[in-house]
């Protein structure tokens, strides 16, 4: 190390010494931008340093970065300083849940509404961040639009990390949200754009506060208006059960933490061609949800979940669940899980009257379908015995049942 390298150790609120710049000073401010919520400590950098680390590439003639962590131990070529503050973020945040336990992370949009959390599960490109970007511009107070803390109480917390847009911005949204985000441009690059919100519209680290709704997102360029569909509150906590940080946590654990909460929290569907339009009626809807307010642009209908169809299995052949499966009541759905591999699966009512039978004894598809064609009077026994078929066939290919 030269006399003139400059070393800097960083720590953060919630963690200490965590990060070492090493002859990168500009991004230490940069940081500052990205997670303005968030307080560091600069540190004399002391020892050997800290897990997480950057530095310019040297394999690169000095173009670009390179970062080390325990999740790249042979180190990562960053090209741009804001790929690199992405990169060392998404490391921090690993690091923050690691030494804290007992919160679970939340892959997911959060913003707050009326005083609530309204939570948006990771939808591959649906655009949670552009609709959280857009609920800003809509006045409403941004937590987080990728990762949320849930704490043991049952309330989100923010962990004070700028909104992040991937770039370019299409071109279909609505002028005055091009507006809001070029009035809030943040660093960026070819890629991503951080929005700089003031602290009114962005939560600092460690505020907290009661979750309000999870609301599952769908674009849909066709749409005039945007729509809201009520779904069964399975659907949401299926979705953050499958997107969470708490991976050394057994599927049991997390079950206990998430359907006593999610029982109490409605469920919605976001269908949408334009965020800012979705953000307003989402808004008119959740902040006050009286009869009559908001609900021109507001579509609700129920709307109930079918079990993912398997191959058919032979009707003859006997079937018993197997024991290393757990379940969970939810309403009139169930959870299942599987002990070996932690999966978890839901059923809806008639899938739940399924696995109540094949817990207690075992038996074949046409003897389920015979049982529950004097459950179901009026359906046809042959529709009966092929949903019956179907649905043996998706517990067989989880491994949920076995051949008796």
């Amino acid at each position: 190390m030269s006399a003139g390298t400059r070393v800097l150790d960083l720590g953060f609120e919630g963690l200490e010494a965590v990060l070492r710049l090493n002859d990168v000073p500009e991004m230490h401010s940069l940081l500052g931008e990205v997670t303005p919520g968030w307080r560091s400590f600069p540190q004399t950098a002391r020892g050997p340093g800290p897990a997480i680390r950057l530095a310019h590439d040297a394999r690169g003639a000095g173009q670009g970065y390179r970062q080390h962590s325990p999740e790249l131990p042979h180190g990562l070529h960053l090209p741009t300083p804001v790929a690199a503050a992405c990169s060392l973020v998404a490391d921090l945040v690993g690091a923050f849940f690691t030494r804290h336990p007992d919160l679970i992370g939340l892959h997911c949009g959060s913003v707050e509404v009326a005083g609530r959390l309204v939570l948006f599960p990771e939808s591959h490109r649906a655009g949670k961040s552009t609709l959280s970007a857009a609920l800003a511009a809509a006045g409403q107070r941004v937590f987080g639009d990728d990762v949320l803390a849930l704490t043991p109480e049952g309330e989100g917390m923010a962990l004070g990390i700028a909104p992040r847009l991937r770039l370019p911005l299409p071109p279909r949204l609505d002028p005055r949200l091009h507006d809001f985000a070029e009035r809030h441009a943040g660093p960026e690059d070819q890629r991503y754009r951080y929005l700089a919100l003031p602290e009114p519209l962005l939560a600092r680290h460690g505020e907290r506060r009661p979750l309000g709704a999870i609301v599952l997102i769908e674009r849909d360029d066709t749409l005039a208006a945007p729509e809201l569909v009520e779904l069964a509150p399975g659907e949401g906590v299926l979705q953050l059960l499958c997107q969470n940080f708490a991976h050394g946590q057994p599927s049991e654990t997390l079950m206990a933490r998430f359907l006593p909460l999610m029982a109490s929290l409605p469920c919605l569907l976001l269908r949408y061609a334009e965020p800012l339009a979705a953000a307003r009626c989402l808004v008119a809807h959740l902040g006050d949800p009286s009869p009559g307010r908001g609900s021109a642009a507001v579509s609700l209908t129920a709307h109930h979940a079918v079990p993912r169809a398997g191959a058919r299995v032979p009707i003859g052949r006997r079937w018993r669940a197997r024991e290393a499966v757990r379940d969970y009541p939810f309403g009139e759905e169930l959870f299942l899980i599987h002990g070996p591999s932690g999966a978890i699966h839901r059923l809806n009512a008639s899938g739940r009257a399924v696995w109540a039978l094949l817990a207690c004894e075992a038996l074949t598809a046409g003897e389920i379908a015979d049982l529950l064609s004097e459950h179901y009077g009026g359906v046809p026994a042959e529709r009966i015995e092929a949903d019956v078929c179907a649905l043996l066939g998706m517990l067989a290919e989880a491994e949920l049942i076995g051949s008796a």
